[in-house]
């Protein structure tokens, strides 16, 4: 059954337009940079891989390579993460060359409950610019393979084939995904359905309202949160697209559930020197608030920069772990001065409590585009450390833990239960 939404939002005047736009300056700008990260992380995870077959069982030394490192001063090295993390975290892609003849690169497959780190080449992401390339839905992965496919999190059992578009993102019901595919060539309406993963009949198709642009972010408890000319929005079939607070675009996306949306405003756009020590001049957003959004109660809690700082830099929507799984969370990246440095450091911020204290995590300096993501138990936040390995916070009690494994500039960064944990 349809959730109506909220009063609190707006109704969105809708007009129309192509609805595969070529996208706004800073998010060209914005996928260049991300290609060029990538690139640069493929080059140096090919020694990477070496490294892996000189360092039994399977878990690389420390990387070397400038673009993946940054000075951080340590009094002692942190205890090894602790197996009962109950996590295993997939890293995409592996290797160099990207791609060729027989697909793309393998992912790592770090099983923190053991400590071994493996390569896998399940799941098969695609090459492309879709967002998401992969989602965690329940105990599954969907992602862009033969067009969107679906595996489970442990990586045992066939992959299944949900439909033949690359376009896709997680529903608010258990268990489903949407599928969205353009209609006669990149002007037509988009068309969406959704779909279940233990199999079964199709959704009910609908078409997204006129102006309403790919990709889509998600399902929420009450609607499905997408892109309009007038920003972000929530629509149901049949009603007019609801516009989020403050009009936020797609590009300032941090991260969204079904129940909170989490936003920039107040952005920015930077580009870092062409000195910088990793990507050259890429272009990247600063905001000057975060914004968390219930979607449900329509209670808007919103995070300034933290004082010192340049502005919050989004991850992108369906790209990077930001609001823990039970929603009680968010960790985010703010730009460090100079703006043109391309370094950030990571903040952890409570969504529910009395306390709205952005809490800067240790040793979490890093340059540009580093994944995030929380353990399986909610309670560790996994991220990039010094000399560009996997680093653990636990926000209760302060403490850091270490790994040698090789971390966090990858395109996709997912955790999920560890089937030994």
């Amino acid at each position: 059954m349809r959730i109506a939404p909220p009063g609190w939002l707006p109704d969105a005047r809708t007009r129309p337009e192509a609805l595969i736009r070529e996208a706004r300056r800073r998010q060209r700008r914005r996928w260049l940079a991300v290609g060029v990260a990538v690139a640069g992380v493929l080059a140096g995870v090919a020694g990477v891989a070496a490294g892996v077959a000189r360092h039994p069982p399977g878990r690389p030394g420390p990387r070397s390579h400038p673009r993946s490192q940054v000075a951080v001063r340590q009094a002692a090295a942190p205890l090894p993460i602790p197996r009962s993390i109950g996590t295993t975290l997939l890293m995409w892609p592996v290797g160099y060359p990207a791609f060729g003849p027989g697909g793309g690169p393998p992912v790592y497959v770090d099983d923190l409950s053991t400590g071994r780190l493996t390569q896998s080449q399940q799941p098969a992401i695609s090459a492309g610019d879709f967002q998401p390339l992969l989602a965690q839905v329940g105990r599954w992965l969907v992602y862009v393979g033969d067009g969107v496919n679906a595996i489970r999190d442990d990586l045992t059992g066939r992959p299944r084939v949900l439909g033949p578009t690359p376009f896709f993102a997680p529903a608010a019901a258990p268990g489903r995904v949407w599928l969205f595919q353009v209609q006669h060539g990149m002007q037509g309406p988009i068309r969406a359905w959704t779909v279940a993963l233990s199999g079964g009949p199709p959704g009910q198709p609908v078409t997204l309202p006129a102006g309403a642009n790919l990709p889509a972010v998600r399902g929420t408890d009450t609607g499905l949160l997408l892109q309009v000319p007038q920003g972000l929005a929530l629509w149901n079939p049949g009603s007019a697209p609801r516009i989020l607070p403050s009009s936020p675009d797609f590009p300032d996306g941090f991260d969204a559930t079904a129940r909170l949306v989490a936003y920039g405003t107040g952005c920015t756009s930077q580009t870092t020197a062409p000195d910088a020590p990793q990507d050259p001049d890429a272009g990247y957003d600063a905001c000057k608030v975060l914004r968390v959004l219930d979607v449900v109660t329509g209670k808007l809690i919103s995070f300034p920069a933290p004082p010192g700082t340049a502005g919050w830099v989004p991850g992108g929507f369906n790209l990077v772990s930001a609001i823990s799984p039970d929603d009680q969370m968010i960790a985010a990246y703010a730009a460090i001065r100079s703006q043109r440095a391309g370094q950030v450091r990571l903040y952890v911020m409570r969504i529910t409590g009395p306390s709205r204290r952005a809490m800067p995590v240790p040793s979490s300096a890093a340059y540009l585009f580093a994944r995030t993501a929380w353990s399986a138990n909610d309670t560790w936040l996994l991220y990039q450390g010094p000399g560009g390995h996997l680093w653990a916070y636990q926000v209760a009690s302060g403490q850091t833990r270490a790994s040698s494994t090789p971390c966090c500039q990858y395109t996709v960064m997912t955790a999920v239960p560890s089937p030994s944990g």
